[in-house]
């Protein structure tokens, strides 16, 4: 039993401890984790056990406030990578690979996030921690665990993930309880196969199969009615916790179009004062990509660049780079065309639904139209 910092608030107190004597999720070896940063840990975990059972690859989850802000496998980086993760040279690693362009989601997320990681984790991916509160990863090097350990004065959270501590079907720790205002809420919990049921194509030809498991694997860990945006091997947009899919979806497609702004030249080439590290740069580039700054947030950004006045110059977005092969998975089916003509803005080539559509025909013919593909999944993923 693990006695938890806090529970959901400061004045709340917690409590963790194994359903299955002898077989916890992970072992703690630094930090005190509070009731958020196990939801957060354990989900993410769950998420990279999956992604790397079914890609291969090394992958990382940052979560927040228990759904993913970013979710990506260790691909090689594209052209002018560079340039957009302007922290120093790029990990050479796959791992690192990972972190970097999984925590590059959404920075203003990804800022005392829980990490989970599916490689072991050495002194070269250290540094990619620093702003988290934490991270969950099978293990560690010596030196990296000692250096980790320094991170927030000391108060860095370090878990152990224990694969074998998965949920298996039939378990105790396959099902979920909730007590509330008097009621005990039981239900089977154990993970679904990201793609039970099998995969089947409506129309056109499947993009990559990597995206499409990057995609899935966002959506079937974050809260409904999610969806997700994604390219080469990492999320660029995830939208969840509405009550309707349309609002999830201009959640994810806003977040998608600040990933894609954040490439252009002008949010590239801007030039802060000393002082500003990594992480503060991606999150005003992330803000002026958004636009709508406040005069005292544009007096604020001013502050930390080198030319102040370029905080009151607006990019010309039409000179943008343009998005091409996105992939886009939802949590549930849904029979809105609205989505797919939102979707085509954005350059998805690729939606994934599970099946069941009410309006399919239309769907298959709005997909068509717009040279999309549509590969349907067997299950629904909603998740709370």
């Amino acid at each position: 039993m693990i006695e938890l910092s806090r529970g959901l608030n400061p004045h709340e107190t917690a409590l963790a401890e194994p359903v299955v004597p002898g077989e916890p999720p992970f072992e703690l070896l630094r930090g005190s984790p509070s009731y958020i940063n196990v939801l957060d840990a354990l989900g993410a975990w769950e998420a990279v056990c999956v992604l790397r059972g079914h890609t291969g690859a090394a992958a990382c989850a940052s979560f927040k406030h228990t759904s993913p802000a970013g979710i990506a496998i260790g691909v090689p980086f594209a052209p002018g990578d560079e340039a957009f993760h302007d922290g120093g040279p790029l990990p050479a690693g796959a791992l690192g690979r990972a972190v970097l362009r999984a925590r590059s989601t959404a920075p203003k997320c990804s800022y005392g996030d829980f990490v989970a990681v599916s490689e072991p984790i050495s002194p070269a991916e250290v540094p990619l921690f620093a702003n988290a509160i934490g991270v969950i990863a099978p293990d560690f090097a010596p030196e990296a665990l000692a250096e980790l350990s320094r991170f927030h004065h000391g108060r860095f959270i370090v878990l152990r993930g224990n694969p074998a501590g998965q949920p298996r079907a039939g378990s105790a720790a396959a099902r979920e309880t909730v007590e509330t205002a008097g009621l005990r809420l039981t239900r089977s919990a154990a993970p679904l196969p990201e793609f039970a049921g099998g995969v089947r194509t409506e129309c056109g030809t499947p993009g990559r199969a990597d995206d499409l498991a990057v995609a899935v694997t966002a959506v079937r860990h974050a809260q409904s009615n999610a969806m997700a945006f994604v390219v080469d091997g990492a999320t660029i947009g995830i939208g969840m916790g509405q009550q309707n899919r349309l609002d999830c979806t201009r959640l994810a497609a806003a977040r998608a179009r600040t990933w894609q702004r954040r490439r252009h030249p002008d949010v590239l080439g801007l030039r802060f004062r000393d002082g500003v590290g990594p992480a503060g740069r991606a999150v005003w580039r992330a803000r002026l990509a958004e636009g709508d700054l406040t005069p005292s947030v544009r007096a604020e950004f001013a502050r930390v660049l080198v030319r102040p006045e370029d905080a009151d110059r607006e990019p010309d977005w039409s000179a943008t780079p343009p998005l091409s092969g996105v992939t886009l998975a939802a949590d549930n089916h849904f029979p809105f065309v609205e989505v797919v003509e939102l979707a085509a803005r954005l350059g998805v080539t690729q939606l994934v639904t599970p099946s069941g559509s009410t309006d399919a025909d239309a769907l298959r013919e709005a997909c068509a139209a717009h040279g999309m593909s549509w590969v349907v999944t067997g299950e629904r993923f909603f998740r709370h």
